[in-house]
């Protein structure tokens, strides 16, 4: 069997070496450091010394597929988002387009919007900007969740626009594909050390089409900017399967400014003191 294909109407991201020899113990040992050292080379063996991070953002999403996809009310928006580290609460505030001036957010899978006079109400999950929040901060933290996955492999390696680059292939409960939980595949470039792009399944998607499960996604970080020693992507680019030789044939890019940890106060993402805190418990309800 073929790496890539779609099996049972999900997509099947393992690559030829992780199907033709499983998990091994070699190759989770050569996984592991090779992930390892990627997150130390981007300096995420200090993400736990801070609380908060924020930043700035235009996201552009393009086409059609853009247009179905984008988690926002517009396909080009300013964006200004905040999270708080080891957990998936968080907000959005909006910078332009149809919404200006309001904020969104998620505490402890809890969503609440934020009028522009500052009136707070938590209200129904939204789908589209639930998924937003939480993908856009797990993506950048993605190195280091992905150190705490229970199944990690070498999965062989590959040239992509001039570059070698070793894959890494990422899982839970099984290698195979199951609606449960995503898959990744990390391609580490052999000489920078850094994950410079990312392939990714899309078993939870507010996407309600058939068939959406059978689609995957990929991620490219670059333009990577030192902050207080994390090296942070400035520009994240989204392809809709596999990344494309030529990327300006990306389904949409976030680039950032602004980028700061610790500059808000933390307890900006609590409105609500009286719930509990779920850490990086990932539901997937919503309320």
């Amino acid at each position: 069997m073929g790496a890539w294909l779609l099996q049972g109407c999900m997509a099947d991201i393992r690559t030829p070496l992780i199907e033709r020899e499983g998990i091994t113990a070699s190759n989770t040992a050569r996984g592991k450091m090779l992930l390892e050292k990627a997150w130390k080379k981007q300096g995420l063996d200090q993400l736990q010394q801070h609380r908060t991070y924020s930043f700035q953002g235009k996201d552009v999403w393009k086409g059609l597929m853009g247009k179905l996809g984008k988690p926002w009310p517009e396909a080009e928006v300013d964006l200004q988002f905040r999270y708080a580290i080891g957990t998936f609460d968080s907000q959005v505030s909006f910078l332009s387009g149809s919404r200006t001036g309001e904020r969104a957010g998620l505490q402890s899978w809890r969503y609440y919007e934020v009028d522009p006079e500052g009136t707070l109400t938590f209200t129904n999950y939204n789908e589209r900007i639930g998924f937003g929040l939480s993908a856009y901060q797990y993506f950048f933290e993605l190195p280091d969740r992905m150190l705490r996955a229970p199944i990690i492999s070498y999965a062989g390696e590959r040239e992509f626009r001039g570059q070698w680059y070793d894959q890494v292939f990422v899982s839970w409960e099984q290698p195979e594909p199951h609606r449960e939980h995503d898959q990744y595949v990390l391609w580490i470039n052999r000489e920078t050390g850094l994950l410079e792009f990312a392939l990714y399944t899309l078993r939870e998607t507010y996407l309600k089409m058939p068939g959406a499960s059978a689609f995957y996604g990929s991620i490219q970080f670059a333009d990577w900017q030192d902050i207080d020693g994390i090296l942070i992507p400035h520009r994240q680019i989204v392809y809709l399967n596999r990344p494309k030789k030529k990327p300006e044939q990306h389904l949409h890019q976030l680039e950032i400014r602004d980028f700061a940890f610790d500059d808000f106060p933390q307890d900006q993402l609590y409105p609500d003191p009286a719930l509990e805190k779920l850490g990086d418990d990932k539901l997937v309800s919503g309320n």
